[in-house]
């Protein structure tokens, strides 16, 4: 690090103040944006981008799910960074399906934004709009301070990350994710960085591999029949309902979940990954004519995967699951991402910058994040596969303080400083 960053570090962080980000961050976290309904909020940041000078440019698939690029240009000859957080947030989204999903529909934890005694509450500044604003004003502090970069600042804000995907009825682009997101943004948005942060909460540790994800669905077949003809069995796999086989496979299906994400827990340079497989949805029979039951009863699994695996090694597995249980089911794969790991001489002087902010920022050593966050998927695992070095690091995940938020702008701006100020020549040790 040299003298001149250090200087220029001071002079923007006495730009992030606590009501500028906390401004920013009760404006833009209050407009809902459940998945698949992003406009508004994406319309806020590209507005905010417009006043504050950064260009931004709108691109998307639709009209409705677009990505914000923003820039702060450099000078030229230096290192570009991509910051990138997501715009869609979890939570009831006014679908008539929020009811088989939730309890609480009106919690207000799903719908709004608060600060109460120097704490923020609410999905949006969670997940993840909190480590955007944060960016957004460590951009906002750079440009103002008239920081000499060389490099650019690239400022994303992008729809589709939450994970939703197509299925069945569930179709259309309401239902898709990454191609209208950060793939798209990748391929049609002219993105130019040397290295990419995926602003999300990782109680500030940091991490570069990201578990993939494997979608089956699995249909246990059987014979629907009026109740008063139905004849049941002692063993649920013989049973003529497929709801009640489906319960026979189910308990072997759990059995095999534990032993597998024991099998496949790995430990990598940029994290571990913990690979774990949920039962997610059951679909089978209608409520209203129940006296018939259902000729086929449908079990969707969410299986994590590691870097380079292929999902016919999970889908083996599974048959061979179905095979033992003595359940007649039909297995279908709808739904692959490949998960990806940043390669260690690519990824290692970025690291080192961030480092460098981050003891600029807590004055400790920055510490590998904990597995839960490369063990899920996070848009950096899209920036890695198009081939920019990229990290996911950011504050705290649930219930973020004032304060680690202010923690969190300052380091976005250190590690930019860092990054920015250096020449494309120099060698980052």
């Amino acid at each position: 690090m040299s003298n001149d960053t250090a200087h220029w570090r001071e002079t923007v962080f006495e730009r992030i103040t606590e009501e500028r980000l906390t401004t920013l961050i009760l404006e833009l976290c209050n407009i809902p944006s459940p998945y698949g309904h992003e406009r508004e909020a994406g319309d806020y940041v590209y507005d905010w981008m417009s006043r504050e000078g950064f260009k931004p440019r709108k691109v998307g698939l639709t009209e409705e799910r677009f990505n914000v690029i923003g820039t702060l240009k450099g000078a030229g000859g230096g290192k570009n960074i991509l910051f990138s957080s997501h715009l869609d947030t979890a939570g009831p989204s006014g679908s008539p399906h929020d009811t088989w999903l939730y309890k609480d529909l009106d919690n207000r934890f799903w719908h709004q934004t608060w600060l109460e005694d120097g704490v923020f509450y609410g999905q949006s500044v969670e997940n993840d709009k909190g480590p955007m604003a944060c960016f957004m004003i460590a951009a906002k502090a750079i440009k103002e301070a008239g920081v000499p970069l060389l490099g650019d600042m690239i400022l994303t804000a992008c729809p589709g990350e939450m994970g939703q995907e197509p299925v069945d009825e569930f179709a259309g682009l309401p239902y898709v994710s990454k191609e209208t997101g950060a793939e798209y943004m990748m391929v049609h948005g002219g993105i130019m960085a040397d290295f990419g942060i995926a602003a999300e909460g990782t109680d500030f540790g940091v991490s570069w591999v990201e578990a993939g994800k494997a979608f089956f669905k699995i249909t246990v077949n059987g014979k629907g029949v009026y109740t008063p003809v139905i004849r049941h069995s002692d063993k649920l796999s013989d049973h003529m309902s497929p709801i009640v086989k489906a319960a026979a496979l189910i308990a072997a299906l759990n059995q095999w979940a534990m032993g597998y994400e024991r099998r496949y827990t790995r430990h990598y340079a940029g994290g571990t990954v913990i690979p774990k497989v949920q039962i997610g949805a059951i679909k089978g029979g209608h409520p209203h004519f129940i006296i018939g039951g259902a000729d086929s009863c449908s079990l969707y699994l969410d299986c994590r995967i590691l870097p380079g695996m292929k999902p016919a090694e999970v889908a083996g597995e599974l048959r061979k699951v179905i095979k033992d249980s003595e359940v007649d089911a039909d297995i279908e794969l709808f739904l692959f991402r490949q998960g990806y790991e940043a390669k260690e001489d690519e990824i290692a002087p970025f690291v080192n910058r961030i480092q460098s902010g981050h003891a600029a920022v807590f004055g400790k050593e920055l510490e590998m994040s904990a597995s839960v966050f490369s063990s899920m998927w996070r848009d950096h695992s899209v920036f890695n596969e198009y081939g920019i070095p990229s990290v996911t690091y950011g504050p705290p995940r649930q219930t973020p303080s004032l304060e680690s938020l202010m923690q969190c702008a300052r380091a976005y701006a250190a590690v930019a400083l860092e990054v920015c100020m250096t020449t494309a020549d120099t060698k980052q040790g």
